[in-house]
């Protein structure tokens, strides 16, 4: 019986020994799952930090097409137009960016431009996207009243669909209702 004894005795101390193993390995999972965890919580905070900082980011898009060397016309700067809540009338502080615009427009008549209308989430989906509509239209005519070839305009509304700013406040939603210029 002594020697049955032992066997026993090792079997038992092997089984205990492999349950401590899986017992660790599965904190040790725990303790993996709940590292990630927390990285993506400080990765969410982080990425909504540079979001608010967004929000009162430069109203200047650079657009990039070639390289410098293949055009002089490659890089440049056109600034957003923006509007009021519910409106598509352009004032007078955006009639200026519109005037710097088109000055660039004109030097470059080879450049095809998509003028882009925005809007914030509050309305419609069909409401924001006709809102959009007219907002890209109204800069484009003021653009044509200035000179510029309408052959180098096209025009698309994104109503809600694309927002500058993800949140739902007064500052993001100003941030929202825009036209932007972008190269084609």
């Amino acid at each position: 019986p002594k020697p049955v004894e032992v066997e026993e005795t090792v079997e038992v101390q092997k089984s205990a020994e492999v349950q401590k193993a899986v017992e660790e390995k599965e904190a040790a999972v725990v303790v993996a799952q709940q590292q990630e965890e927390v990285a993506k919580e400080e990765a969410q905070i982080a990425e909504e930090q540079d979001a608010e900082k967004s929000v009162e980011a430069p109203k200047a898009v650079t657009i990039i097409s070639a390289p410098p060397e293949e055009s002089d016309t490659a890089i440049f700067e056109m600034e957003l137009v923006y509007f009021d809540y519910d409106k598509s009338e352009i004032t007078q502080d955006f009639a200026e960016v519109i005037q710097k615009n088109f000055e660039w427009i004109v030097e470059n008549p080879d450049v095809q431009i998509q003028l882009e209308g925005h809007c914030d989430e509050r309305g419609t989906n069909e409401y924001n996207l006709a809102l959009g509509e007219r907002r890209a239209k109204a800069v484009f005519d003021y653009l044509v009243d200035l000179g510029a070839n309408p052959s180098q305009f096209t025009m698309v509304s994104f109503g809600e669909e694309r927002p500058a700013v993800p949140y739902s406040n007064e500052i993001a939603w100003g941030k929202n209702r825009r036209v932007e210029f972008t190269r084609l």
